[in-house]
């Protein structure tokens, strides 16, 4: 037990006692409840500081501070039993005052803290106990929806341990939604250790478990098999497939296999999939650790589709105590996918716990299977990468050219944590024609996080143009989200050329999203293309909050268009219509029709098509039927036809019949009785028979109905 659950039984039995005394005697009651209540008018606050046998710095429970102070001094287990014993020394209306407080820093200071959640949660415990109908009132009433859903979890959870039966009643008159399912979460996982069956019936019944129905489905089994697994198992049985899955059977088979492994394996190979998987893996993984050798030869007697996953899990277990005789296990193997499979289980628990790295290298280096042999390596060296540089550098001298360039993606990721400079000095060690620009972007994607003007430096310093881009592609993609307004002023330092421009398409991107007015401002300030580049990329996102302003300001920039910037504006066009027509639909058709001829007019008559066409399909055939025949109103069309081909194919036929552009006609044509035929091939050659089309697309067409 935890010092944890010990104090709350202690602040159980005081409060069980309280009111066993309140209820002896009413005259008795009224006394003793006076001088509380003067004490409660008297005392304003929380009480400063108090001594505890816990010992370390003394801490006040006004103070969030402090209590973050403790958390940072304090191991997790003494520092949440001093909260406990401190908590349980407030009265009801402290009880408030401190969870005001701890709403009060939740506004300040938004996002987790461990100190501010243990407290909460010691605090909803004795109040959901002492005074139910307040906690619920107060996390019910919260106004910020984030700190709500865990009011709402810890007063359900304390509320749940303190008085089940009312909690479920609480339950049930919130309506369905996020709050609801957080309290039914901490219900349940009150309930899964107390009285499984009755957490399984509510998991059951209740309408919005709120996800990870099967992980407290498992928590529940779990225990429930400890008792009596022939029920647990039968239950499991019952319970609906989206709230179970193979770890409830595993966790079944687990408890079972504690008293008796040979019903619970036979029970296991009942199951069928990836449940008769986990579970026999769950009894094996019990046998192996009363006698691993005799669990090694039984498992040589099951099916091979099965014995493949338990040679791995039996490995895993002697591994633990034994990796030198996991290893001859491994050997002893003939088959080689069971060999494979064992050592890539082996290198894992090996790595996992980190003390055998020189074995972990032994199985690798003995496995016959080229491409898993490279992978684990990657993996291996990954590790070795941030828990012993001087071990990583040994062994990277003994690596060939081949095995260097399939683990510089993993070597680079953990040297970057451990050592940037190292992992800069060890990409340009490899072979120029054989560094890869992905693993350089991905590198430089995290180099961002940990020191960007470095990465930034860097980035400048290569030489090689290809890998110049890719390295500033992966950089301002991470640099523009976190500062975009330094990231800015770095791109002003890029020499001309594709990383400059690849820069400022990150930039400005990525700042429009998260302050689309302010990326604006950025963007007209800069002049000639990379003006008109940097606007194109910015006015889809002020089209979010200004689709009129965002248009005209587009197709001025449309109008006059620079050389080289045609497919940009008119991706632009696209999205600005797209955003337009979700909410505007007309609005941005008389505005993408009014484009010059081109690819921006042909990207926002598709884009609106796309975007109404998926609420308004008939109106939007109307409009289609408004336009000219040309490129632009065949783009438009090829949205409504794939929208409607699955449900309307007459309808779909007839509209991709109309398209101007021949092979566009024929490829629109060849899907949708490709789609008809499947559900009603007869009216599909009616369709076609009657259908007005060229000889030569009557040709090809034909063979699709054959």
């Amino acid at each position: 037990m935890n010092s944890r659950t010990a104090w709350l039984l202690i602040a159980v039995s005081l409060a069980a006692g309280f009111f066993a005394g309140k209820s002896t005697s009413g005259g008795f009651a009224k006394t003793a409840e006076k001088p509380m209540r003067s004490e409660n008018r008297e005392t304003r606050h929380v009480r400063p500081s108090r001594t505890d046998p816990f010992g370390g710095p003394e801490f006040s429970l006004k103070s969030m501070d402090d209590v973050q102070e403790l958390f940072k001094k304090q191991r997790g287990s003494v520092a949440n039993a001093r909260i406990t014993l401190g908590v349980e020394k407030l009265t009801t209306h402290e009880l408030a005052e401190v969870m005001e407080m701890i709403q009060q820093d939740t506004r300040e200071k938004p996002g987790y803290d461990t100190g501010r959640y243990e407290l909460m949660n010691s605090v909803f415990e004795k109040w959901a106990l002492v005074d139910p109908d307040a906690a619920l009132a107060f996390a019910k009433s919260c106004k910020q929806r984030s700190f709500k859903t865990m009011a709402i979890n810890s007063c359900f959870a304390g509320l749940a341990q303190a008085d089940p039966e009312r909690a479920k009643l609480e339950l049930s008159q919130l309506p369905k939604g996020d709050i609801r399912k957080a309290a039914g979460r901490a219900i349940i996982s009150s309930l899964a250790t107390r009285d499984p069956e009755a957490a399984l019936d509510l998991l059951e019944t209740e309408p919005s478990p709120g996800g990870f129905g099967d992980y407290y489905a498992s928590q529940a089994l779990s225990e429930w098999a400890k008792k009596d697994p022939k029920a647990a198992a039968a239950r499991l049985a019952s319970l609906p497939k989206d709230r179970v899955d193979e770890d409830s059977a595993g966790a079944v088979a687990a408890s079972w296999a504690k008293t008796d492994p040979e019903a619970a394996l036979a029970w296991a190979k009942t199951q069928k999939g990836d449940w008769k998987s986990s579970a026999t893996q769950s009894v094996y993984r019990e046998l192996a650790l009363n006698d691993s050798a005799a669990a090694w030869d039984r498992l040589k007697a099951e099916p091979g589709h099965l014995r493949g996953k338990l040679l791995g899990t039996v490995l895993e277990i002697v591994s633990d105590e034994n990796p030198n005789q996991a290893l001859a296990l491994l050997n002893s193997l003939s088959n080689k996918s069971e060999k494979r499979i064992g050592a890539e289980s082996l290198v894992n628990q090996l790595q996992w716990w980190g003390d055998n790295q020189e074995l972990a290298f032994k199985v690798i280096d003995g496995m016959e299977d080229s491409d898993t042999r490279r992978n684990l390596l990657g993996e291996q060296l990954w590790f070795l990468s941030w828990t012993s540089p001087d071990a990583l550098a040994e062994k990277i001298a003994t690596l060939n050219e081949r095995e260097k360039i399939s683990t510089a993606d993993q070597i680079l990721r953990g040297m970057l944590a451990s050592d940037p400079k190292a992992a800069e000095a060890y990409f340009l060690s490899l072979p120029e024609a054989q560094r890869g620009t992905e693993a350089l972007t991905e590198m430089m994607n995290r180099y961002a996080n940990l020191d960007p003007d470095k990465a930034f430096q860097f980035a400048l310093s290569l030489q090689n143009s290809q890998e110049r881009t890719a390295a500033v592609t992966g950089l301002f993609s991470q640099w523009s989200q976190e500062d975009p307004e330094a990231a800015a002023e770095g791109w002003t330092k890029i020499p001309a050329g594709q990383s400059r421009l690849e820069a400022l398409d990150q930039i400005a991107s990525s700042w429009a999203r998260n302050d689309p007015e302010e990326a604006k401002i950025w963007a007209q300030s800069l002049s000639g293309n990379e003006r008109v580049r940097a606007l194109a990329a910015v006015l889809p996102s002020v089209a979010s909050d200004h689709p009129e302003n965002a248009a005209s300001a587009l197709s001025s920039l449309i109008s006059s268009a620079p050389d080289g910037l045609g497919g940009n504006l008119a991706e632009s066009a696209g999205k600005v219509a797209s955003t337009w027509a979700s909410d505007e639909p007309a609005a941005a058709s008389r505005w993408a029709a009014g484009l010059p001829a081109g690819p921006a007019r042909d990207e926002g008559l598709k884009a609106v098509s796309m975007a109404w066409s998926q609420y308004d399909a008939v109106a939007t055939a109307e409009w289609l039927g408004s336009l000219e025949a040309g490129s632009s109103r065949d783009a438009a069309i090829e949205p409504l036809v794939e929208h409607v081909r699955d449900t309307d194919p007459t309808t779909a036929f007839s509209w991709a019949a109309s398209i101007s552009d021949e092979n566009d006609r024929f490829s629109q044509l060849r899907e949708t009785l490709k789609s008809w035929r499947s559900t009603d091939l007869q009216a599909a050659r009616v369709a076609f028979e009657a259908a007005d089309l060229s000889p030569k697309d009557r040709d090809r067409l034909a063979k699709v109905l054959e």
